[in-house]
């Protein structure tokens, strides 16, 4: 009984995170042929995510990663559909972004709870770092391997 509602609460939360990645790429007009692509990474960067932090206890470093899936898949898709890489990390990163950790940073400041606010506020800061670094990471690998092809073809 319990196996089956976890397994409930996470094709749950997946259904949430793929909606909400295709609602948020409405929101900012993303081309329809993108909008299942979009959403399809936002829903590999929060599994990505999930499955991170089931296996290790920091959230950071599961930020990374699901800001290098979406970093990877982004420059990927954005050479297969021929549309500029921004239409999909727009949507993509949707999922991973930090929020109620952010909110939990205000209400601990406006609660008075200065020094648990500092460390909630940090905590949300590295995470939005690390998404941030996971996709300059993943977009700069693949295009420095996009350059070393061209480079020997030409030769």
């Amino acid at each position: 009984m319990e196996i089956e509602r976890s397994v409930l609460q996470v094709l749950l939360l997946v259904g949430v995170a793929f909606s909400a990645t295709v609602c948020y790429a409405v929101l900012y007009q993303i081309p329809k042929q993108a909008l299942l692509l979009v959403g399809c990474v936002g829903l590999g960067a929060w599994l990505v995510q999930y499955i991170s932090l089931q296996l290790w206890t920091s959230p950071v470093f599961a930020a990374l990663l699901g800001g290098v899936f979406v970093g990877g898949a982004s420059e990927k898709l954005a050479r297969m559909m021929r549309m500029p890489v921004t239409v999909f990390v727009v949507g993509g990163i949707v999922p991973l972004v930090p929020g109620s950790s952010a909110m939990a940073t205000m209400r601990e400041f406006v609660m008075g709870n200065y020094l648990e606010g500092l460390s909630r506020g940090t905590l949300t800061m590295l995470i939005a770092s690390a998404i941030s670094a996971g996709l300059v990471l993943a977009g700069s690998l693949l295009r420095q391997d996009r350059r070393g092809k061209r480079a020997r073809k030409s030769q």
